[in-house]
């Protein structure tokens, strides 16, 4: 799946605060929260590469020296890789142009930070070099667009028109419900829109610039797509990899634990479960459809059910965890305890009743 001549490199925005994802991003920006064994943003990077992306640039703002210190150089991994710190917040167009001095001439991949997705790349620069746009965005379908922007294209493909957050009386009975699925190929002509040194939305000051001149083209795919905001989602996300929904990860079975993870014999690991390098799980504990962070232990005959736990976690023995609970790192649920979800543990809290 290699990209056309020309796109070779990509800039990853990954400078939001993650603030939906609380407490699991107090300590980590969400770009590095991990899916199984991986950092979700290296589950990107390695999309990418397989497109035969070169250069990636990440554009930064919260936490950025855990990125750098992960990635480094790129050399590791065949890749050049470089990164901006926005040095307030520039919105997205911004930090695409806070990007630009580290990016070669030509086209260029952006990806949101927090989406994952199996779409074919080079059917998405294919499209935008039969349109000769100046950008391009990938679509996804929904079923119900009124929470997100709602793009109309004609025939040909090419953007008519964004409805941002669409109401009843802005959608039209058997039309498709597409909205952007946070993936884009824009020429250079497209950079050149942005104002410098200034906060600019793409999605909302840009993209409608461009396509009012005929500049925007969008393919439809209905490939995996998931935005990865909230616990919830985070914890669907690998769900999905366990069921091999995304196209490009195989899928590791039912449920997946570390090599680096201890497992009690008499332990239940359900279907759903994911445990992470250094986990404990104790005596008669049960774990199920559950994401359960490095260094978490589960002490005897726990139960952990629905939950999202970070890192350092301590569930106390006979502890029972059901329903959406999510616990941030170095978080202690006592002895005993039951917790039915919605509930938060925040870091390093002790849980209380």
């Amino acid at each position: 799946m290699s990209a056309p001549e020309g796109v070779h490199q990509a800039v990853i925005l990954v400078g939001g605060q993650g603030s939906r994802m609380r407490p699991l991003t107090d300590t980590l920006p969400k770009p590095m929260l991990p899916l199984l064994d991986l950092p979700f943003v290296e589950r990107q990077v390695d999309h990418l590469h397989r497109a035969g992306v070169q250069r990636i640039v990440f554009s930064c703002g919260y936490r950025p020296r855990e990125i750098e210190d992960y990635f480094g150089d790129g050399s590791s991994r065949g890749l050049e890789v470089g990164y901006v710190v926005d040095p307030e917040p520039l919105g997205t167009a911004g930090a695409i142009a806070n990007a630009e001095a580290l990016l070669a001439d030509g086209d260029v991949f952006v990806l949101n930070g927090d989406i994952l997705t199996d779409l074919d790349l080079t059917a998405l620069v294919a499209h935008h070099h039969h349109l000769g746009a100046e950008a391009t965005i990938a679509l996804t379908p929904v079923d119900d667009p009124s929470a997100f922007g709602l793009v109309r294209t004609d025939a040909d493909g090419r953007v008519t028109g964004f409805v941002e957050k669409p109401g009843p009386d802005d959608l039209t009975p058997g039309e498709p419900y597409r909205i952007n699925a946070g993936t884009y190929v824009l020429a250079p002509s497209a950079l050149t829109e942005i104002p410098r040194g200034q906060q600019v939305s793409i999605e909302r000051d840009t993209f409608p610039r461009l396509a009012a001149r005929g500049g925007m083209g969008a393919l439809a795919s209905d490939c995996y797509w998931r935005d990865i905001g909230t616990p919830a989602s985070y914890l669907e996300a690998h769900l999905d990899l366990l069921a091999g929904r995304v196209g490009s990860i195989a899928s590791p079975g039912s449920s997946w634990v570390s090599p680096r993870a201890s497992v009690d014999p008499s332990a239940t690991v359900g279907s759903g479960a994911c445990v992470g390098p250094g986990a404990r799980v104790g005596p008669h504990a049960v774990v199920a459809r559950c994401v359960i962070g490095a260094g978490t232990s589960v002490g005897e005959g726990a139960t952990v059910d629905g939950a999202v736990l970070g890192r350092d976690v301590t569930v106390g023995a006979g502890a029972c965890l059901t329903g959406p609970v999510v616990a941030g790192d170095g978080a202690t649920v006592p002895d005993g305890m039951a917790i039915r979800g919605p509930a938060t543990v925040p870091t390093g809290a002790v849980a209380s009743t």
